[in-house]
């Protein structure tokens, strides 16, 4: 996964999962990466339309890799969703204002990869 390329997020702990808003999925575009806990970096991901959960609107969600040793190399992620309203500054979560944690357990795709698979 790269900047600039399309991503289609989708799943979750819960069989409706609130974060996706009665929806299979949500499309949207890696922005860059930022410092994440682990290893890897995450991902600053703009949605093509802004979703809400428990009073936080945006635009924008951090995904950050739900598993040590997991890379972004292939094409699909289990990953933890941020939702911020505001643009999250270039520090570790711990070090910068934190949006809301909406996910544990999503899953982050190329959309050309969800396309492939029939999920959009």
């Amino acid at each position: 996964m790269k900047v600039g390329e399309r991503v289609f997020l989708s799943g979750g702990y819960d069989m409706d999962p609130p974060w996706l808003c009665g929806r299979r999925g949500h499309r949207g575009t890696i922005e860059r990466f930022v410092p994440g806990q682990n290893a890897e970096p995450a991902l600053l991901v703009k949605l093509d339309e802004p979703i809400e959960v428990d009073g936080c609107r945006g635009y924008l969600v951090v995904m950050e890799l739900r598993y040590d040793g997991a890379t972004w190399d292939g094409q699909e992620a289990t990953t933890h969703v941020e939702l911020c309203d505001f643009i999250p500054e270039l520090k570790p979560w711990k070090e910068r204002r934190q949006g809301k944690w909406v996910e544990s357990h999503a899953t982050i795709e190329t959309e050309a990869h969800a396309v492939a698979r029939g999920a959009i």
